[in-house]
């Protein structure tokens, strides 16, 4: 099984990373079972790629294996995008997230707002250039919070055109509209292709059995041979002179995905 290392130690990304990939065959290990000791990556890029690209590299350069990294947040249109990069740092700030839904139902005079969620997901492995992959779900603020399920901002967004928040979806249903998902079935259809190649390229490499080592050794005899033969010539003044030639070469994402006719 191929193992991927996930740039994360949140529980629950790392379970829902784990349950999507799994069929592909890939296992999804946190980069703190990998990594001893204190190991963090700053997050300074100024948006959600930028900060998955910092992440996957890092890491990647860190363990030597094959390192996957997402950046996501929520953003609220009316609130010029807030909490966005800074989602979860926020929700830390304030003393969990309960206090950041009130605090943005005060900055928001508790009425409703288009909002978006946003995933960026960077691969990274050895050698080879990083890839990334980003999914949006847009939709619109809900107060009170609704649902059990999920995590993070899920309870006070409800996505367009459905009639229940992400936290009273089960995974599935997430999972299928997601911004997470939606980045997830691009990286997932990269890696696909990643595989297959990597199989056809192993079952295109002829294999040194004992039998093509004997058939080698057995093509190599004659050269051998007139090599010895040249070792053994005695040449005299009665003998020819003879020239041997004994060389043998044979990109911001928009909060509505309606155009402005269609507002």
């Amino acid at each position: 099984m191929q193992k991927f290392i996930i740039a994360s130690n949140n529980e629950n990304k790392i379970r829902e990373f784990q349950t999507m990939l799994k069929p592909l065959g890939v296992k999804v290990v946190s980069y703190k079972d990998v990594i001893k000791g204190q190991f963090e990556v700053e997050e300074t890029g100024k948006t959600f790629a930028e900060n998955s690209k910092l992440k996957a590299e890092a890491i990647c350069e860190k363990t030597g294996l094959p390192t996957f990294a997402d950046d996501s947040g929520f953003c609220i249109k009316e609130l010029a995008s807030f909490p966005g990069i800074r989602s979860a740092r926020f929700a830390e700030e304030v003393g969990g997230y309960e206090n950041a839904f009130e605090d943005i139902k005060n900055r928001l005079n508790g009425k409703c707002s288009e909002a978006k969620f946003v995933c960026n997901i960077a691969f990274a492995r050895k050698g080879e250039k990083t890839v990334q992959f980003e999914g949006v779900c847009y939709g619109f603020t809900i107060f009170p919070p609704r649902g059990e399920n999920g995590f993070g901002y899920d309870s006070i967004f409800v996505p367009n055109s459905y009639g229940k928040t992400f936290a009273e979806m089960t995974d599935d249903e997430k999972n299928s509209i997601s911004h997470r998902g939606a980045a997830v079935s691009k990286f997932m259809d990269f890696v696909t292709n990643l595989l297959k190649d990597a199989e056809k390229k192993a079952a295109a490499k002829p294999l040194k059995t004992k039998a093509s080592k004997i058939e080698a050794k057995v093509e190599d005899a004659p050269l051998a041979v007139e090599a010895k033969k040249e070792e053994n010539i005695v040449v005299d003044e009665n003998t020819f002179s003879i020239d041997v030639d004994k060389k043998f070469d044979a990109p911001e994402v928009p909060f509505s995905n309606k155009s402005n006719e269609e507002k």
